[in-house]
């Protein structure tokens, strides 16, 4: 659409709606001055933009392609495969000393959430949390199969600690 000449009326300068041309406005886009009109503008944090500018980006940090997510599944396999061997030598070693094992739950979630973080790039998503998430409970899952039950009531809520830990690093 091309867009009328600007005419002066008393001492502003009013032009017609880019997208509406039947409206005069003396508003414009401040990033690629287009006239505007109040249906049209979009408030942006730097000033009036046109909807064309004003378009919602989101953040790279948390735009996930989908080759990220087969990456940290891949990644999440290795966590959960090594971490529950570490974790029953751990439990073998010093299954003795109460509670100690579990809170080896804590150091694991913060690992594989870490490792995780980095596998991607250090991109966050929901989708990553619960891949972190699983890698934990798939740790915690082989560990069990290993060395059979070895928590009690306290030691499941260190796992889920370990969880929570985990799923914060890329939440």
């Amino acid at each position: 659409m091309e867009q009328s000449q600007p005419r002066e009326q008393g001492r502003e300068t009013v032009t017609h709606c880019h997208w509406h041309p039947d409206v005069e406005t003396g508003l414009s886009c401040s990033q690629c001055s287009k006239a505007i009109c109040p249906q049209c503008m979009v408030q942006a944090p730097v000033g009036i933009r046109c909807r064309e500018c004003g378009k919602a980006v989101r953040m790279p940090t948390f735009d996930v392609q989908p080759a990220y997510y087969a990456r940290a599944i891949g990644t999440a396999v290795a966590i959960a495969l090594f971490g529950g061997i570490l974790w029953s030598v751990f439990i073998s070693i010093f299954g003795a000393i109460p509670y100690l094992p579990g809170l080896v739950s804590l150091g694991l979630g913060y690992g594989a959430g870490e490792l995780l973080s980095l596998s991607v790039n250090r991109k966050r998503s929901k989708g990553l949390a619960l891949i972190a998430g699983s890698s934990v409970g798939g740790a915690f899952l082989i560990t069990w199969l290993i060395v059979g039950p070895f928590y009690g009531p306290f030691g499941l809520l260190l796992i889920i600690a370990g969880v929570f830990v985990a799923v914060q690093r890329v939440r």
